[in-house]
């Protein structure tokens, strides 16, 4: 099973001193001055839900005279289902890799490679990251919600399984070129063999640098190997190829997931792994690193789809 990354609190009082969670465990983070200030700004408590579901209850939420409504970052992601990362003076949001990417008091943020321009920049309340209603919602590309009679923070959930193989992402000039190589599978299976045990890291820097891998970078270096160029996280790797269902697996064949949280409420893919053949999966996640896993149950049920992405 994949590792939980962290476990989740309670919102705390807002004049309290916060402890932030960031990957496995806690620990006090600096991540600058507290820069929210606006006129007319009000606090008051709120929960939090996705659809029906409720998810947090009591967070504090900071109002603008002007309409705006800050959240708080850890319990918005957590409701879908993603751990909060502090890497490098950035934020990064996912599960085995990191899917999203954005910085305290800068509007540009990341979805994978692609550049999005949040409507406000994440801000700091009493030491926490904060993001407006309207950011969340285009971080995401689903809708983000402010309840004002119920004092509801409502997002609407995704589900990967219908929405990517909707969506039609044009792969890049060089991947094209690179998805038209034919390779040998039993060959690119063995060559991943090669890195069984190698130490899972999130977010992980290049291999030649670290000699660590997280799931999707695992991925990437294992295809590249073989002159198949794919994009760096799970997420941009779902959205490329022909989708195939179970049934239809191939060796080579890549398999996403999601990965279960503290909220049965998304279906969002957070993890990717090569199909070996013979019901076998090869991927990197948690302590085990590169790691052997048969498909079973416990893995067909968070089995999302799979992509094909060369002959």
């Amino acid at each position: 099973m994949l590792r939980k990354q962290t476990s989740y609190r309670a919102a705390l009082a807002v004049s309290m001193t916060i402890l932030i969670a960031w990957g496995t465990g806690c620990a006090k983070e600096h991540l600058g001055m507290d820069t929210a200030s606006a006129p007319g700004l009000t606090v008051r408590a709120a929960n939090l839900r996705v659809a029906n579901h409720s998810t947090f209850t009591h967070v504090p939420v900071y109002r603008e005279t002007g309409g705006l409504v800050w959240i708080p970052l850890k319990e918005s992601a957590a409701s879908m289902s993603l751990d909060v990362h502090k890497l490098g003076g950035r934020l990064a949001l996912g599960n085995t890799d990191a899917a999203y990417w954005l910085k305290v008091n800068d509007k540009q943020a990341f979805s994978g490679d692609n550049i999005i321009t949040l409507p406000q920049a994440p801000k700091l309340f009493n030491g926490k990251p904060y993001v407006t209603t309207d950011a969340l919602s285009s971080l995401l590309e689903t809708p983000v919600n402010w309840n004002e009679k119920g004092s509801q923070i409502i997002i609407t959930p995704i589900d990967d399984r219908t929405r990517i193989p909707l969506k039609q992402v044009a792969p890049r000039r060089e991947q094209i070129k690179s998805f038209s190589v034919s390779v040998n599978k039993s060959d690119l299976i063995e060559y991943a063999k090669k890195y069984m045990g190698t130490p899972y890291d999130f977010g992980s820097s290049s291999y030649s640098e670290t000699h660590k891998f997280d799931c999707s970078s695992f991925v990437q270096y294992v295809y590249g190997h073989f002159g198949i160029d794919l994009p760096r996280t799970a997420k941009e790797q779902s959205e490329i190829g022909q989708t195939v269902p179970a049934s239809q697996l191939q060796q080579g064949d890549l398999m996403f997931f999601y990965t279960p949280g503290r909220f049965d409420t998304n279906r969002i893919v957070g993890h990717v792994g090569i199909y070996m053949g013979g019901n076998r999966i090869i991927q990197s996640y948690g302590d085990p690193g590169v790691t052997i896993s048969e498909f079973d149950n416990s893995w067909k049920e968070r089995f999302l789809f799979a992509k094909r992405v060369s002959g």
